[in-house]
């Protein structure tokens, strides 16, 4: 595949790729060093590179408020049907709940939503710290889990000295 090629896929090609190129490595050193360990080293691995894209993306755009978030987040399901439910969107918060996602419908149809958590679901909390140090993100339930939709809640904390 060419660079020019590689520049056209959207981001769920891109991951569909990475899982089915990553996803053998996984099951070797699940046999080699346990599920457990096989994991977490799957999900730090991952949440190391989206702090550092986070971090990027904020210096690309200049700005990383609420409202650059929400340009970033209206990007995530670019390639596949992302359905979700704004709860509220204020300058300091931005809550939803996502009841459709183009990652775990795509992990799915791959037979590999069993690691969807280490491929995507993991990078969110990161990626929000990498964009703004400020910025935490709540999520305590996800469709790759198994539950009906993913909460986000995303909140800016006050700079310090604030408050």
């Amino acid at each position: 595949m060419s660079e020019s090629q590689a520049d056209t896929l959207n981001r769920i090609e891109k991951r569909a790729i990475e899982a089915k190129a990553i996803a053998p490595l996984i099951n070797a050193v699940i046999k080699r060093l346990g599920r457990e360990e096989a994991l977490a080293i799957l999900e730090e691995v991952n949440q190391e590179e989206a702090l550092l894209r986070g971090r990027s993306l904020a210096e690309e755009i200049g700005r990383n408020g609420i409202e650059e978030l929400v340009d970033e987040v209206a990007g995530w399901g670019c390639g596949g049907v992302w359905e979700m439910d704004v709860l509220e969107q204020t300058p300091t918060t931005y809550s939803f709940n996502v009841t459709r996602c183009p990652y775990h419908e795509k992990y799915r149809e791959l037979e590999l939503q069993e690691y969807g958590v280490g491929f995507s679901c993991c990078r969110d909390e990161p990626h929000a710290r990498g964009f703004n140090p400020r910025l935490r993100l709540e999520r305590t339930k996800t469709l790759m889990e198994g539950a009906d939709h993913c909460d986000f809640r995303y909140s800016l904390e006050d700079p310090p000295g604030d408050g």
